[in-house]
């Protein structure tokens, strides 16, 4: 998990070198940032049912869809219909049947059968073509006695992918537990979020046990931006690094000068994170004294952190040196578990979507003392 106004990546080289990287580094990070922080959302809202990325159609062009469905994938989305990413990157993929395929049939039933046929270990049947209650849901139910279960299988889902979905989905559950088919799972997509689901969950007592999300995932449909950007902060000159620093109107967009490193605060006793802090790069952090963290622009806003009570974690790891990769690249499943880990070493406020606890990204007393004399500086 990262913050604002955090380096995520630290670029060294020379001035037209580091230009020339600079669209293909923000158009990777900012993307498939944007599309990871959305899912996690998503996930987050869902509390332990599954969520399926379903969004290929709406994504932004072929790549926007395959390397997001990846990036859905990291942030714990159960998998993809994008079939693609499951090649490339072995993403699983997921997904049940198209309303075409069923209106390719004389009847329902007769589309029904011929998937219960195809998939009987893992059939789960979409309900709503002609009429969710009416059709579908009774369709389904009369497969699942004629074909599946004598034949020592079971309907391991149905999916309902347009209307009122809290009341159909406790109507749908009625019918099912009714046939004796409790185990049968109900599936939900259409236009959902992470507050849609959150409604649906609390608000609404549906009964739902998993979620295929689209358009509003793979597009971060109310937040399309991520805004990340690629400063410079020091140039050298006769061997010796240079601060630089941007200045603006507006408070957000001044930079903080000189080569940094970013270091997470770890509370001792609960292994929960306290804050991140930039330093300098040649700052070096005791932990057996106390840490005054300041605000990124106010001296009088600061933190004490008494010492021996906090651990302290560099951020920022060695990728390419001297245009070598220097990094062991961990698979997608190794990614997606540490991103799980990490998450949870922050606080539940921080991370609720609405009025959020701010999270401490704050400066040494050295490199605020260097932004402030540069602000005078130039001003």
């Amino acid at each position: 998990p990262v913050f604002p106004h955090e380096p995520l990546v630290r670029v060294k080289a020379p001035i037209i070198e580091a230009q020339l990287v600079e669209t293909a580094l923000l158009l990777a990070i900012n993307h498939q940032t944007l599309i990871a922080t959305k899912s996690r959302r998503i996930v987050q809202a869902s509390e332990g049912r599954a969520v399926m990325e379903f969004g290929a159609r709406r994504a932004h062009n072929f790549d926007a869809a395959i390397l997001g469905a990846r990036a859905a994938y990291i942030a714990g989305c159960a998998g993809s219909a994008t079939t693609y990413s499951g090649k490339e990157f072995g993403v699983p993929v997921l997904g049940t049947m198209a309303h075409s395929f069923i209106q390719s049939f004389d009847t329902e039933y007769d589309a029904f059968m011929y998937y219960a046929k195809t998939y009987p270990n893992a059939c789960t049947l979409l309900i709503d073509t002609y009429s969710t209650l009416k059709s579908g849901i009774v369709n389904a139910i009369k497969v699942a006695k004629d074909y599946l279960e004598p034949n020592g299988y079971r309907l391991k889902g149905v999916r309902i992918d347009s209307g009122d979905m809290a009341y159909l989905s406790k109507k749908v559950r009625k019918m099912l537990d009714e046939a004796g088919m409790k185990d049968c799972k109900i599936v939900v997509s259409n236009s959902l979020d992470e507050y849609v689901i959150e409604s649906l969950i609390h608000q609404q007592g549906a009964k739902i046990d998993s979620f295929g999300v689209g358009e509003n995932l793979i597009c971060s449909k109310n937040s399309p931006v991520f805004g990340g950007v690629y400063k410079m902060v020091a140039l050298e000159k006769d061997g010796h690094m240079i601060p630089k620093i941007k200045i603006s109107d507006n408070v957000e967009k001044v930079t903080n000068p000189g080569m940094k490193n970013l270091n997470r605060i770890m509370d001792k006793e609960t292994g929960m994170a306290i804050a991140d802090l930039l330093t300098l790069e040649d700052e070096v952090i005791d932990t057996t004294q106390d840490l005054t963290i300041y605000h990124p622009m106010s001296r009088w806003k600061y933190k004490v952190i008494p010492a021996n009570t906090y651990t302290v974690r560099d951020m920022l790891v060695p990728i390419f040196k001297d245009g070598k990769l220097v990094y062991d690249l961990p698979s997608l499943e190794e990614i997606r578990a540490y991103s799980e880990k990490e998450l949870a070493t922050i606080w539940d406020e921080i991370k609720r979507f609405v009025y959020p606890q701010e999270y401490y990204v704050d400066l040494s007393e050295k490199l605020l003392n260097l932004k402030l004399e540069m602000l005078k500086k130039y001003k």
